[in-house]
């Protein structure tokens, strides 16, 4: 991983790029408005984060844009461990979730930028290229919701969730959407008496007793949503 990427107009290369989604269509959609610049060049993708993970591992990367909500280790584990890994991470996050606690967990875990799947596509170009060059880039669509420069986020109902640390607020978010301390420890390689011991931490600092409680509260913020009658 590149600490320091620099555009094609700098150095005559292309910037490289790892696409991390889970749909097959869309990384074929990015790989070709990306590589239809001349300045950006997709060399590599993977449908999960694990592999996703994998292939950062190799080297030769110098952005990675990434899904956040895809099966198996999500895209924030993921981005906290290319984080601790490469403290000179260049990522985007290029996701449908727009909610402010979102964004921020994001940016938390490691993301230099966040685009709304529901922007231009074209955006999608520019935003690389900035991250590429190490400048915070976050959607204009969501910037009411940050604070200037993108530092952080207002104080608001989902402040709560502020209190769990990163792996907290994975296991949260998995708990949130059904999965079981099973499902959940073998999504994260976690033990079982691992997982419970942060559902219960959860539980705790958030105050609630059950997984209905749970539920709402998840909803309540946007880290899940209702699915379609």
């Amino acid at each position: 991983m590149s600490a320091s990427a620099v555009s094609a107009d700098n150095n005559g290369s292309p910037i490289r790029v790892l696409l991390i989604d889970d749909h097959a269509v869309v990384r074929e959609g990015y790989r070709h408005l990306l590589g239809s610049t001349g300045r950006i060049a997709v060399v590599a993708d993977a449908d999960s984060g694990a592999a996703g993970y994998r292939r950062f591992l190799k080297g030769g990367i110098d952005v990675v844009v990434i899904d956040l909500s895809m099966p198996g280790v999500g895209g924030l584990e993921v981005l906290r461990r290319m984080k601790h890994r490469e403290p000179g991470l260049h990522a985007l996050v290029f996701s449908m979730h727009e909610e402010p606690v979102i964004v921020e967990r994001a940016l938390a875990a490691g993301a230099t930028g966040y685009l709304s799947k529901r922007s231009d596509p074209r955006s999608l170009i520019d935003a690389v290229t900035s991250v590429a060059a190490g400048i915070r880039t976050v959607d204009p669509a969501l910037l009411p919701s940050v604070e200037p420069r993108g530092r952080s986020l207002p104080q608001q109902p989902p402040t709560l969730l502020r209190q769990l640390s990163d792996r907290e607020f994975e296991v949260f978010r998995q708990l949130a959407e059904g999965r079981s301390v099973s499902q959940i420890a073998q999504h994260l390689s976690l033990s079982g008496k691992t997982v419970a011991n942060y559902n219960t931490a959860i539980r705790g600092k958030l105050g609630i007793g059950n997984s209905a409680e749970l539920a709402r509260l998840a909803i309540a913020a946007g880290v899940v949503r209702l699915a379609a009658a």
